[in-house]
């Protein structure tokens, strides 16, 4: 059985995609969803307009997602046993870089540097919000757009996934990556506030079971609209609470422990390396799709990252682990609230904790890399690497004390 994807309504983005001349690459077990109604580059509507409204082209109407992305609903991909959604990262920003307003064609009016596109936006006053401009944003990405490399970390790292997972840890694949045409690009990089972004102007077109966001970045987050996402996602009894608890504790504790996951030891270099999380956080990088299952989506943030020895991988280990640990506990807490309020089954808050906990280890029990571990009153997690698990594996405290 499939489960369907989920996603929050929103507002609509209007978008053309360009299918001539289009510059393109990806994974190729993708292939074929991609030649299937997808294919192309996709553009703000006024970008579109300013660009002479170039023939070959086809509407198309998405969901806003985040800032600069927005979801394709009608494109949808199944993997194992669950549906996906397409997405576009890189389509255009929805809201003005420094004031939170929509970022309309009156908006980019003020910050074009280019005379011609001034004139040409006079009639754009209440076009839809969205565009792509060259304001040099987070390091060196373009507003609204998308950086070469940081859509090439993000392919690389979902290559690495088999079956929508790395090790155990689900992901949103990225299924491909779409360069900005020329004529385009040139057009955006008349748009800035301060700062203008040089270099190539790209998408990334990848896959999402939903875009509720565990506590920032969507319209509705698990951690905030509990009670709606319970709705969404069809969870009507504590029976089907406690198996939706068990898909995201299991997912959780996956990204707690992705390191260790994905460990390797680089002979050329001398040196261990294994995947960390770089300026991203399961609070809002990560997806929580219909069946609890938590999905990191923001894949350009995870990157390879090479310690000396043994030692240096156990203090990895621990950081990514007390790093993101508040986030995973925090979206675990509100789903057992959430419990509470329906069935009135958990009227202690230390009921409650312990049902997470208890639910976590059952969920966790044929995990190969990590086991619980009572020790008296302590909840102690074991963490065994892929490799060198006799030196390189650790202990970690998850609970100082298990129910009351």
């Amino acid at each position: 059985m499939v489960r369907e994807a989920v996603w929050v309504p929103n507002d609509a983005v209007r978008l053309v995609r360009l299918q001539r001349d289009v510059e393109a690459f990806g994974d190729p077990r993708f292939e074929r969803f991609l030649s299937a109604d997808v294919a192309g580059c996709y553009v703000p509507e006024i970008l579109w307009k300013l660009a002479g409204r170039a023939h070959g082209v086809v509407a198309v109407e998405g969901v806003r997602d985040d800032n600069r992305s927005a979801l394709l609903p009608k494109r949808r991909w199944v993997i194992g046993d669950r549906e996906f959604v397409a997405a576009v990262k890189g389509c255009g920003a929805a809201t003005d870089a420094y004031e939170n307003v929509p970022l309309t064609g009156s908006r980019a009016r003020s910050i074009c540097r280019d005379r011609r596109f001034v004139d040409a936006l006079a009639g754009e006053d209440g076009a839809a919000s969205g565009f792509i401009t060259g304001e040099r944003w987070f390091g060196n990405t373009p507003y609204g757009g998308q950086a070469p490399d940081n859509a090439a970390i993000g392919l690389l790292t979902s290559l690495r996934a088999q079956e929508g997972q790395i090790a155990g840890f689900p992901v949103c694949p990225v299924v491909a990556l779409v360069r900005l045409p020329d004529e385009y690009a040139s057009i955006a990089s008349q748009f800035y506030w301060y700062r203008r972004y040089v270099g190539t102007y790209w998408q990334e077109i990848r896959l999402m079971p939903s875009n509720v966001r565990v506590y920032f970045h969507s319209p509705v987050t698990f951690g905030v609209d509990t009670a709606r996402v319970f709705e969404m996602f069809g969870i009507g009894s504590f029976e089907a609470a406690e198996r939706f608890l068990e898909n995201m504790a299991r997912s959780s504790v996956a990204a707690l422990t992705l390191y260790a996951r994905s460990l390797r030891h680089d002979d050329g270099r001398g040196v261990y390396a294994g995947l960390g999380y770089h300026d991203v956080w399961l609070d809002k990088d990560a997806v929580v799709a219909p069946d609890g299952t938590m999905h990191f989506a923001d894949l350009e943030g995870i990157e390879e990252i090479p310690v000396r020895d043994s030692e240096a991988v156990r203090e990895e280990i621990e950081r990514q682990f007390h790093r993101n640990v508040y986030e995973a506990f925090y979206a675990l807490e509100a789903l057992a609230l959430e419990v509470d309020r329906r069935w009135r089954i958990l009227r202690q808050a230390a009921a409650r904790r312990t049902w997470i906990l208890e639910t976590m280890e059952r969920a966790c029990a044929a995990d190969p890399h990590v086991a619980f571990e009572r020790r008296g009153e302590r909840l102690v997690l074991e963490v065994e690497p892929t490799i060198d698990a006799d030196v390189c594996g650790v202990e970690i405290e998850v609970a100082s004390r298990v129910g009351t």
